[in-house]
């Protein structure tokens, strides 16, 4: 059958998992597990969530959030990237030059948070030109530099999470880094500039070690791998495989992220989910990750601030509690932890 064709099957099991299209992951039988028992259904799990509005708990703990940080921004082969922190996971974000890579991570970071009043953002019933719901600009707070001109992002960035969980007198520590990498493929930047980049990406992902846990490779809905999709991992897996130590570097799990689902029918998503799997798995050397796809818009009032009723709608969501189910958890008794 054609790559991007489902059969029946497949698309029966696509739109079950799925069902509406609030719940944008297409997620494999094996589910991740998230502690989210006393927290708002629509709330994102912590380390994610910087404003002080947010007061919940998990397992019986108290959770403080605090403001998102930038610790460590590098765009030259000579400078230093930050080093690597034992129990402090690593998330890379990668895609070609205007997939929507910034203003994804910016509504990761700062998506689905509650409103000045502590409530969330209900959903603005318009029908398919509906507006965003009043007033749900992201919170303040360092943001990645989005345009509409490729190359924008000259640097890799180091977006450190934070929260506290206090059982009682005890405090324990909820950390997660979420690392902005240059778009690849066409820029408005020299040659020479656009190479550099190329290499300072090929540094950070092999030589990170274990400490990167995922390389979330962002990919547009609307059209599924390009060419600089796969001469990236191409690359990747060329100098990997040429180390200068005699050594073989292997890559991190690699996560395959629709953007801009908004702009595309449930059905061309569903054979695009097919596709893409299928060009990921033919440009690796190695088996392919059994992670699922996950689908997403970064437009407010669909892909994040979206509640229906009680109900959280939209992929930013769901991508957030993937990768807070990343962080350690603290081993914390929550005795005495109910005042």
């Amino acid at each position: 059958k054609s790559s991007d064709v489902l059969d029946a099957g497949d698309e029966k099991d696509f739109f079950r998992r799925r069902q509406a299209f609030g719940d944008r992951s297409v997620r494999s039988t094996k589910k991740t597990t998230t502690t989210t028992n006393q927290r708002a259904s629509w709330l994102p799990p912590p380390p994610f969530g910087s404003v002080e509005n947010i007061s919940d708990r998990e397992d019986g703990k108290k959770v403080k959030r605090k403001p998102i940080k930038v610790v460590g921004s590098v765009g030259y082969l000579q400078e230093n990237m930050p080093r690597p922190t034992k129990g402090l996971p690593e998330i890379a974000l990668a895609g070609r030059s205007n997939v929507g890579k910034s203003t994804l991570l910016n509504a990761i970071l700062y998506g689905n948070q509650p409103s000045a009043s502590g409530e969330p953002f209900h959903r603005q019933r318009r029908g398919r030109n509906r507006k965003p719901p009043e007033g749900s600009k992201l919170p303040p707070g360092v943001k990645a530099v989005a345009s509409k001109q490729p190359g924008e992002t000259k640097h890799i960035t180091f977006y450190q999470l934070s929260a506290t969980v206090q059982a009682g007198d005890t405090e324990g520590q909820l950390s997660l880094m979420l690392v902005d990498l240059p778009g690849y493929g066409f820029a408005y930047a020299s040659t020479e500039r656009a190479q550099e980049w190329g290499e300072l990406m090929k540094r950070y992902i092999l030589d990170r070690g274990k400490n990167l846990k995922r390389l979330l490779l962002l990919v547009d809905a609307r059209h599924g791998m390009k060419k600089a999709d796969f001469d990236f991992l191409e690359s990747l897996q060329t100098t990997a495989s040429k180390n200068k130590n005699g050594r073989k570097e292997s890559l991190p799990p690699i996560q395959l992220i629709l953007t801009k689902c908004d702009l595309v029918t449930q059905v061309d998503l569903a054979r695009r989910v097919v596709q893409v799997r299928e060009q990921l798995s033919d440009s690796l050397r190695r088996q392919p990750s059994s992670l699922p796809v996950m689908l997403v818009s970064a437009k407010p009032g669909v892909g994040f601030n979206c509640v229906v009723g009680s109900t959280a709608q939209g992929g930013v969501l769901e991508l957030q509690r993937e990768l807070a189910a990343l962080v350690p958890r603290p081993k914390m008794s929550s005795t005495n932890s109910a005042s």
